[in-house]
């Protein structure tokens, strides 16, 4: 172990220099071929750690706290040669983020660069990587399962951009995991692979990336859509499990914003591009849900940037063509998204929406003692649907092409004003 974790050093010291490395790609592979760390950090194979299989027991890790006297400096030994393995592993995740980063980086010298593609090129075909990073989707350290979240993520990507064939075991879990939710507590693992995937693509320069992300979404476009139907689908008051409910929501509104923004690469969308703007209404219910603050915020950020065709354009470092001119696509699902927005106001929608919220804060999200524990108006939400109901009213103004549809357009705005007490009225008016 020693032995190897000079080499890592020595191998990461050099990468992160931008230094050319002498050996063999299948030198490194040997050393960077992360080990599984089950509960307990003793290094276990993907098949021990994926559970018992034909009716045999899992196996038991010793516990150090309830080991007898005698065996203590036992127990001790395999604590520390744990917490060596654990770190270990950390440095060869380490090591494999510095290398794919350095490997897609125009500053490294074009030799060098081909030296470091061809080392991760033999770790993806030759290790199994993709495998073991899922296997350690399970462990209960936090930190190593979201290390191994964003090894794949980028991972992934390289095999995109490197136009190799993407890892079957990658796929099919991905595929599983979001069909099989809410049974499947795994779908958070791999929106957030996809999320890192797709965040690469958009920091991309170069002109693949509508063959990049085709490539992607080609396999998950129907998973990604059961998905989102029964995300979306379920009642926030008879969740088992609220906390891990929001945290999926959070994840994949993170990843609908990119999934919508990607549309501008391709000319045939994906279903799952436009799954916001297909079923707009599945996503608006979540408004009613007993959620904290953040969650509704989030959401109508999301719909402003849809309607604006603003979605992913910070993450862009090459212009964004615009999704919304004459002719595309685009317009008919910016003019459908707008409309469900309309009829949920309609409905009712703003007179359910809590505006207040705790205070925002520099430095974190409690108001000192001297300054108090009053309510008040939430600036950002406000702004951001007063912006979604001002927009929403335009698309829908421009799309008008009968008196009754334009009856319809004057009954939203008489409900946003009779909302106003609770509703937003007055920042509507602002605008």
């Amino acid at each position: 172990m020693k032995a190897s974790r000079e080499v890592l050093e020595e191998l990461y010291n050099k990468v992160l220099l931008g230094a050319m490395l002498e050996n063999d790609s299948l030198h490194y592979t040997c050393y960077l071929s992360p080990a599984v760390l089950g509960q307990g950090h003793s290094t276990l194979s993907c098949a021990e750690w994926a559970g018992p299989q034909d009716g045999r027991e899992e196996p038991q890790l010793a516990s150090v706290s309830t080991a007898p006297a005698s065996v203590a400096p036992t127990c001790g030994r395999s604590s520390q040669q744990s917490s060596s393995a654990r770190e270990l592993v950390l440095l060869q995740l380490t090591v494999i983020q510095v290398l794919l980063a350095r490997a897609s980086s125009v500053h490294t010298e074009s030799r060098i660069r081909a030296k470091y593609r061809d080392v991760v090129s033999s770790l993806v075909r030759s290790a199994e990587v993709d495998s073991k990073l899922i296997c350690m989707f399970h462990n209960s350290d936090k930190l190593l399962s979201h290390m191994a979240t964003k090894c794949l993520g980028l991972l992934l990507y390289f095999q995109l951009k490197e136009k190799m064939p993407l890892s079957d075991s990658c796929i099919a879990f991905c595929q599983k995991s979001l069909s099989d939710y809410p049974k499947s507590d795994k779908a958070i693992n791999c929106l957030c692979t996809l999320t890192v995937a797709i965040k690469e693509i958009f920091k991309d320069t170069s002109s693949q990336k509508a063959e990049i992300v085709q490539q992607l979404l080609t396999p998950l476009d129907a998973a990604l859509e059961v998905f989102y139907d029964s995300l979306f689908s379920q009642h926030f008051e008879h969740c088992q499990d609220p906390h891990e409910l929001v945290t999926n929501l959070l994840s994949f509104l993170e990843l609908l914003e990119l999934l919508s923004a990607s549309r501008v690469f391709l000319k045939s969308h994906f279903t799952c591009q436009r799954i916001l703007f297909l079923k707009p209404s599945c996503m608006l219910d979540v408004i009613m849900w007993p959620v904290e603050a953040f969650v509704q915020r989030k959401l109508f950020l999301l719909i402003k940037k849809c309607l604006l065709g603003t979605a992913g354009e910070d993450l862009c470092r090459a212009p964004v063509p615009t999704c919304v001119t004459p002719g595309r696509p685009a317009d008919a699902d910016t003019a459908a998204l707008a409309n469900a927005v309309l009829q949920a106001v309609t409905l009712g929608l703003l007179k359910t929406l809590s505006v207040h919220g705790k205070p925002s804060c520099f430095g974190g999200d409690r108001a000192q003692p001297t300054m108090g524990q009053h309510s008040a108006p939430d600036p950002v939400i406000r702004r951001a649907v007063s912006l979604v109901l001002v927009k929403s009213l335009e698309i829908k103004f421009e799309s008008c092409t009968s008196a009754n549809e334009m009856t319809e357009v004057h009954v939203c705005v008489a409900d946003l004003r009779d909302a106003s007490p609770a509703a937003l009225t007055a920042a509507a008016r602002s605008l």
